[in-house]
């Protein structure tokens, strides 16, 4: 009878067991997904903040998705974990701790396992830490400040023929060769085949200037293979072509390189040579902010409109190692005007001391409202004003003004030229000359006239150019138009 008695119980006591087991299970699981849900609509929800937060009000029904969903699932998710713990922790609170410890335990480890791989993947550049590619967010004055006056003592081949210039920014420096051999100017700072030559002995029936960026100067290629100098030879022994292109020039520095420098030379004709991307680089002040790629430690000029005239801004131009003694970011001269300025990008959240969050943080950075002093109908207004001076001073001179634009790779594989279109039609309204290459090098090799894995003409591309333009040209020394 005891023996019955005995087994009645432990039945009893293992019915009880199995009762509180399945219970256990039935609070574990709902709050395990509850709280996984919380912390993962939190962290989209922190993040869509991050990406959004400077364009909340032209915000579309996708972003706006972003946001909600995120938000709603975090709310969810916080009412039904609040019940859960309503409901079981006077009962079950040990259940309830264990749950906790579940879920926090894991999700612990992988935030140190991705804080160390984000740690050992971090490599040192000249732009900053990196981690695949990702260059770290916020950005330091400090390192950016330490190696522009690096690249000042150092002048690598891209920038040493250069010299910082008051007007423009930097310039060719008169009489150099570049530390690698390839590019060398004349005594006047024009781009020669030897350093030294003075061009201004040289005589000839007719001078051609050229003006723009690093597709002008022929950049990646020597002086002989550039198209100004493909052109004067296709011209003959009657013509010089002097090339006064500058890399790195946006379609201000061109227009003020020959206000200041090509028209003491007084020639029979100014090429005008920009591609798409030189519209945007009249926006900037200070390049080392905007373009950090380059390696440029400079600033330069910045044409903007107060009210309806066109102002010119930053000049002179304080020099390079001044700009580098600043002591924040925030010191620096017309700030207001940078297009890629973001004042969030240089300052330091407590955050930031986690590798990893920067690297997330830096990997979907925000998305940034445009800067009403440098947004696209500015940029447009302020080159088409530049681009319309040229042509009508330059006549006032005796001078033929050309304006041409150089299509570059990305007019050949799909990107948006909107931007050069919308000029072009101006232009083209307003009854300046002017030549699209476009079509041209497209018939003469399109995309193959560019250096693989560069942005710039081949030598092909290069004679390419000269082949378009030397029927133009002829036609207009001889034409009605001169």
């Amino acid at each position: 009878m005891a023996g019955t008695e005995t087994a009645n119980a432990e039945r009893h006591s293992g019915v009880l067991n199995a009762a509180h087991t399945a219970d256990v299970r039935e609070v574990h699981r709902p709050l395990l997904l509850a709280l996984c849900l919380a912390e993962v609509a939190a962290c989209a929800l922190g993040l869509t903040w991050h990406r959004y937060q400077f364009i909340l009000g032209s915000l579309n029904r996708k972003h706006v998705a972003y946001v909600v969903i995120p938000a709603v699932v975090l709310v969810v998710s916080l009412i039904s974990i609040a019940r859960w713990v309503g409901h079981t922790w006077a009962a079950d609170r040990r259940t309830l701790i264990l749950t906790a410890a579940l879920n926090a335990g894991p999700l612990g480890i992988a935030f140190c396992g991705g804080e160390l791989t984000t740690r050992l993947l971090t490599v040192p550049t000249a732009l900053g830490p990196m981690i695949r590619g990702v260059v770290l967010l916020p950005k330091s004055w400090q390192a950016m400040r330490a190696r522009n006056l690096a690249l000042l003592e150092r002048a690598p081949a891209k920038i040493s023929y250069f010299v910082a210039d008051t007007l423009l920014g930097w310039s060719v420096g008169a009489s150099r060769r570049s530390t690698d051999g390839m590019y060398a100017s004349s005594a006047e700072a024009i781009r020669s085949p030897v350093p030294g030559i003075a061009y201004s002995r040289q005589r000839a029936r007719h001078t051609i200037a050229v003006i723009g960026d690093s597709y002008t100067f022929g950049l990646e290629v020597p002086f002989a293979d550039s198209w100004a100098a493909r052109l004067e030879h296709e011209l003959g022994q009657d013509f010089r072509v002097l090339n006064f292109g500058v890399d790195g020039y946006g379609v201000d520095q061109a227009y003020l390189r020959y206000a200041r420098d090509v028209r003491p030379w007084h020639p029979t004709l100014v090429i005008f040579g920009f591609i798409e991307h030189d519209l945007y680089r009249s926006m900037s002040i200070h390049n080392f902010i905007t373009f950090p790629e380059w390696g440029f430690p400079f600033s330069k000029p910045r044409f903007a409109y107060i009210g309806d005239s066109l102002a010119l801004l930053n000049v002179p131009i304080p020099s390079p190692g001044a700009i580098a003694r600043e002591p924040t970011v925030a010191d620096l001269p017309y700030l207001e005007f940078e297009p890629a300025f973001h004042r969030s990008e240089w300052t330091w959240q407590w955050y930031d001391r986690s590798r990893l969050i920067r690297f997330v943080l830096s990997r979907f950075p925000p998305y940034y409202a445009d800067n009403p002093l440098a947004d696209l109908p500015t940029e447009l207004r302020v080159n088409l004003a530049l681009l319309t001076r040229f042509a009508h001073e330059a006549p006032r001179d005796g001078t033929v003004p050309l304006i041409v634009y150089l299509p570059s790779r990305g007019d050949y594989i799909g990107w948006d030229r909107s931007e050069k279109d919308s000029v072009l039609r101006q232009l083209e309204r307003g009854g300046i000359l002017f030549e699209n290459l476009t079509s041209c090098l497209g018939t003469a090799g399109g995309a193959q006239l560019f250096i693989p894995g560069h942005p710039h003409y081949a030598p092909s591309g290069n004679a390419a150019v000269a082949g378009c333009l030397l029927p133009v040209v002829r036609s207009i020394l001889t034409g009605p138009a001169k």
